[in-house]
């Protein structure tokens, strides 16, 4: 028996197909499903994905969202979910250090944890690249 997976964020689906094996972090921790995984929703972090699929890993930098497993088909829905070969590491890193520069001179608690979510994403997309391109 295998995961019926469909990866989907507002541009289009980024992944559909049967796996063994899907791990990923939510907000309060770590999870991998294999196939009979008890019905559930959470809420996804910053983090990888990664979808193991005949033998293969596909892996995704994920922007937070939502998962929920209904026993035949596990349905994330991610604000972005970008795999390794799509991530422009340079203007990654230009955001992230113009990130880092602004986040000493924002001045409400608002605009500090923007650049702290820009900060995040964009060491994710890093990590994502460099361990998986």
């Amino acid at each position: 028996m295998a995961l019926n997976i469909k990866l989907v964020t507002p541009y289009g689906i980024e992944w559909e197909g049967t796996a063994e094996l899907l791990s990923f972090k939510t907000v309060e921790g770590s999870i991998a499903f294999l196939p009979s995984r008890a019905p559930m929703v959470c809420q996804l972090a910053v983090d990888k994905i990664n979808i193991k699929s005949n033998g293969k890993n596909y892996y995704f930098a994920v922007h937070g969202g939502y998962l929920l497993n209904e026993r035949e088909l596990v349905t994330i829905v991610a604000d972005a979910a970008e795999k390794p070969e799509d991530i422009d590491i340079e203007r990654a890193r230009r955001h992230l250090e113009r990130a880092k520069e602004l986040i000493d001179l924002a001045e409400d608690t608002r605009e500090k944890a923007d650049l702290s979510a820009q900060i995040q994403r964009n060491i994710l997309r890093e990590q994502v690249y460099k361990e998986h391109r």
